[in-house]
């Protein structure tokens, strides 16, 4: 198998396709036009070096804006990523409640349910199995 390797000094990246190789120089090298002061490295926007700067300063500024989370995240694409699990914890969450009202209405004893009052997470959100 044919190696790319990448030429330019002190770089000892290896690629094994050529569109690797240009992919890696464009992004590493050819676009680079901001430094960090901490750590020397380079990156390809104003916004990549800020990002990254929150690696030294271990600030998060990304908040989880969902009620009673508190997750804090240096990159938007994690909180993004985080955001997904409250999403499919909500869509859960509606299923069981559907679940919930329709055994309700089908038998009026029910005393020993509870419905929870949230906030809802996936380890929390389990109602007693239905007896349908």
């Amino acid at each position: 198998m044919e190696e790319f390797r990448c030429s330019y000094p002190g770089c000892d990246h290896r690629y094994s396709t050529k569109f690797n190789l240009n992919r890696h120089v464009k992004v590493c090298h050819v676009g680079v036009r901001f430094e960090c002061d901490e750590c020397d490295r380079k990156l390809s926007s104003a916004q990549n070096l800020q990002d990254h700067m929150y690696v030294h300063t271990g600030e998060k500024p990304y908040a989880c804006k969902a009620r009673g989370c508190k997750k804090r995240y240096r990159q938007i694409s994690q909180l993004s990523v985080h955001r997904k699990k409250h999403r499919a914890n909500k869509a859960k969450m509606e299923d069981l409640f559907v679940e919930l009202k329709i055994k309700i209405f089908i038998d009026d004893k029910c005393e020993d349910y509870k419905i929870p009052l949230g906030p809802f997470t996936a380890e929390n959100s389990i109602l007693p199995p239905l007896l349908i």
